[in-house]
């Protein structure tokens, strides 16, 4: 990918997750599936085959992260791994919760990708 369009994908990837594109109504409660689909995760992420390639299927990630781990990557992807191209996710906390605990409600079904650089 070149830089331009590896700094397009950045940005339309921040708007979407700060909620310069998309908004949750204050009166939706944390619901994870509509936050997801709301805040942008999609555009790089895919939850049961509906949505992107760029990152792992949401719906596997809690077979290699931990709810603390995962709640510090979506937050801060960055201070987990610097090369990470994913933006900071801006959620309130109940909404990051709520996600958190959506995502490892998959985890006895999960299965890490063997060459996943982000599997511990």
């Amino acid at each position: 990918m070149s830089i331009t369009m590896r700094a397009a994908v950045i940005l339309v990837c921040g708007l979407v997750m700060s909620g310069g594109i998309f908004s949750v109504p204050a009166h939706a409660g944390p619901n994870a599936k509509i936050l997801i689909e709301r805040k942008g995760c999609l555009v790089c992420h895919n939850l049961n085959g509906k949505g992107g390639r760029k990152g792992p299927p949401l719906q596997h990630v809690a077979a290699w992260s931990d709810p603390e781990r995962m709640r510090a990557y979506i937050s801060d992807p960055k201070g987990i791994n610097p090369g990470s191209i994913m933006p900071p996710a801006r959620l309130k906390d109940e909404e990051l919760d709520a996600i958190v605990e959506y995502l490892q409600s998959f985890k006895d079904s999960a299965q890490a990708p063997e060459n996943w650089p982000g599997k511990k």
